[in-house]
């Protein structure tokens, strides 16, 4: 067994493309020659701007010889007269065989006609050629193209293919090119075919070229470039994620460069920087100790030029032009307030339906008198924040670089001499902006956030644009659930009854019949996300949730009751006795609350059973009232054994309907008190 390298090399590809072709390049390669019966392991992809490598160790030459067994007609119908029928003879001719090779077999319908033979395993090569064509179909491009006068649809114009086995060329034809054991290596350094003296040879000749094929060396090797020329610049380079990866696909051999810039420009906001380095040119920003921008960034070039300081000046002659762009915005900005944008806002559409961000902040405003007690937020506060809050929109610099909306109002607040919780709101009100992000950090920020979100909810849930499937244009999800945690993790006391009735009246009929109760389902669906991504078991939260979904606070704090209580002995018998109470009184029929009579009770379990809940309940009220469910919940195990013996002991469906009346209502009363914090028949207790 040797190993095999299939290498499609192209035209510069599109950032970030490389990645996830080569990865499908590899992962169904090594599906389709498994799938194949080959011999194979783990299979490894590489790629830069301009291939795409899929690397299979240990595959077997060819597959197995197979043994298969043919069916024929039927016995009855393959002889006559002791000589073949035609079916017979067709069948044989068919397979290939001779009447010596003819034996039978029993099926359930008779004797049939077999005939036993060896498939010759397909060859490497074969199966190569066989599959290649449909994974290259298959590869994740957002758009194919043609070229030349060739019918042969690639994401850029293919330019050669490298397939080897072990040492030997594998004979491969696909996308108009035949394969050889021929690559190249970088563009300007090594611009020559390169002969691959074998397949395992393949990473280190292409470094010989100045070629890094494999992606996590190669953004390994950036991360650790920029990092030490940010440590000789005496700064701390912002290392986006995102940005490493870009910058990966779009070098072969990288080599980071620190360039400067004029300190004129740290005036703008430091994120404005920041996005138009690394969005614009794909610069790293270098901050120093405090957190500041430093006149500086860092680049990484696709080549070791003789004279860096060239390379370097050019950058610093592209990026000026962008800044002063940015510093015409900014001191544009300079000239008006915050506030005299708020005409405009007007002028910019929300939703068709749902009006302009002026007619959006007017209604978020008429949620301020309900969100402020709640979140101890100042009013006045609070109503500048909201009137402000999307003022920033009509801005220049915003208009020129989006991301900074928020962003550029918490600076321009702060500009104006608004209080540090008007300012934070600016910007805080988006948060969180992705899954487990930072939320607000005052309540005047959580109030804008929390009106915000809410009125973007009911007005796009209220005319039936329900998210499906992945597809959220509204980005409604993110919305509910920032609202959710924002309540939960900041330990906010709030209905999301009451304060979507309250926006849905905001809106003054505007959005016709709204379906409330599918829009508090909705709310619910995002805590019980929340919840199971805290670790709290499916069927706590479906118990929970059985029972109270409108305080996401009060919904986490039975949550955690209930998964306390979980673990007790008592749960598996309370949450046993309470499916078959509410069994037997659905199955009854009752729905009114019935009375209990104490002087028509006969048996002795049944009079404890009463006594134990006489005496429990007041306490499980007032803990219940105090929620405090941990404690409700511990009171009320104390019924595990007047149940339990209730049960073995006492028949509830008596012939006496006065007594079996009686013992419904006692049942009854203990299925309230144990089904107050949470539905106990939805857990699953072994035991």
């Amino acid at each position: 067994m040797s190993d095999l390298l299939i290498e499609i090399g192209c035209e510069e590809l599109p950032a970030g493309s490389a990645v996830g072709m080569a990865e499908h390049l590899a992962s169904a390669l090594q599906t389709a020659l498994t799938d194949a019966g080959l011999t194979v392991s783990a299979a490894q992809y590489f790629g830069t701007p301009r291939r795409i490598a899929a690397y299979i160790p240990n595959v077997s030459p060819q597959q197995a010889d197979q043994a298969i067994e043919r069916k024929g007609p039927a016995v009855a119908s393959a002889y006559k007269d002791g000589e073949p029928t035609p079916a017979l003879v067709g069948f044989l001719k068919n397979a290939g065989a001779t009447l010596d090779d003819v034996s039978t077999v029993e099926t359930p319908k008779g004797d049939r006609i077999v005939v036993k033979q060896t498939q010759a395993g397909k060859s490497l090569e074969a199966l190569v050629n066989d599959v290649l064509p449909g994974i290259i179909k298959t590869l994740p491009v957002p758009k194919r193209m043609r070229w030349s006068d060739k019918p042969y649809e690639f994401l850029r114009p293919v330019v050669w293919l490298t397939a080897l086995h072990g040492t030997k060329v594998l004979p491969v034809s696909v996308l108009g090119m035949q394969s050889g054991n021929i690559t190249f290596g970088h563009r300007f350094h090594a611009p020559g075919a390169i002969t691959l003296p074998s397949a395992d040879a393949y990473i280190t000749t292409l470094e010989k070229a100045y070629v890094m094929a494999d992606i996590a060396a190669r953004r390994a090797r950036i991360v650790q470039q920029v990092q030490s020329v940010a440590d000789e610049m005496g700064g701390s380079p912002v290392m986006d994620e995102a940005l490493v990866d870009e910058v990966t696909s779009l070098v072969e051999w990288p080599v980071a460069l620190g360039g400067r810039f004029e300190e004129l420009y740290l005036e703008i906001p430091k994120e404005a920087l920041i996005q138009t380095m690394q969005e614009n040119q794909r610069y790293f920003a270098l901050l120093d100790k405090s957190g500041a921008l430093l006149p500086a960034f860092i680049t990484v070039a696709n080549l070791e030029s003789k004279n860096p300081d060239t390379v370097i000046d050019g950058n610093e002659r592209v990026i000026r032009p962008r800044f002063a762009d940015t510093k015409f915005f900014w001191d544009q900005d300079k000239q008006r307030t915050l506030a005299d944008h708020q005409a405009s806002l007007k002028d910019v559409l929300f939703q068709e339906k749902l009006g302009s961000v002026a007619d959006k902040t007017q209604r978020m405003a008429t949620l301020i008198p309900l969100l402020a007690p709640v979140l101890g937020a100042d009013e006045k506060d609070s109503a500048t924040a909201v009137a402000l809050c999307k003022c920033d929109l009509t801005t220049e610099i915003v208009k020129e670089l989006a991301k900074m909306q928020g962003i550029c109002g918490r600076y321009y607040a702060q500009r104006d001499g608004h209080n540090e919780s008007i300012a934070a709101a600016m910007e805080e009100h988006y948060f969180p902006k992705q899954a487990g992000g930072a939320l607000p950090s005052n309540p005047v920020a959580e109030l804008v956030a929390i009106a915000d979100k809410t009125d973007t909810l009911v007005g796009i849930y209220g005319q039936g644009l329900v998210p499906t499937g992945t597809k959220d244009p509204f980005a409604l999800r993110r919305a509910t659930l920032g609202v959710v945690r924002t309540l939960i993790e900041h330990k906010r006391d709030l209905n999301m009854a009451e304060l979507i009735d309250a926006s849905i009246a905001s809106y003054a009929g505007s959005l016709g019949e709204v379906d409330r109760d599918g829009l508090l389902g909705y709310v619910a669906d995002r805590i019980r996300g929340y919840a199971q991504d805290q670790g709290v078991s499916q069927d706590v939260v479906d118990a929970v949730l059985a029972k109270s979904a409108s305080h996401p606070l009060d919904v986490m704090a039975r949550m955690q009751a209930i998964s306390a209580f979980r673990g007790e002995p008592a749960a598996a018998s309370l949450s046993a006795a309470v499916k078959r109470i509410g069994n037997i009184l659905k199955k009854q029929g009752i729905a009114d609350a019935l009375s209990v009579t104490e002087a028509a009770f006969e048996a002795d379990d049944e009079k404890s059973l009463y006594k134990a809940l006489q005496s429990v309940s007041p306490g499980v009220i007032k803990q219940l009232a105090a929620r405090d469910y941990a404690e409700a919940m511990v009171s009320m195990s104390s019924l595990k054994e007047p149940v339990d013996a209730f049960f073995d002991n006492v028949m509830v469906m008596v012939d006496d309907p006065t007594v079996r009346n009686n013992r419904l209502a006692l049942l009854q009363q203990v299925h309230g008190l144990c089904s107050d914090v949470a539905d106990l028949s939805q857990l699953q207790i072994k035991g």
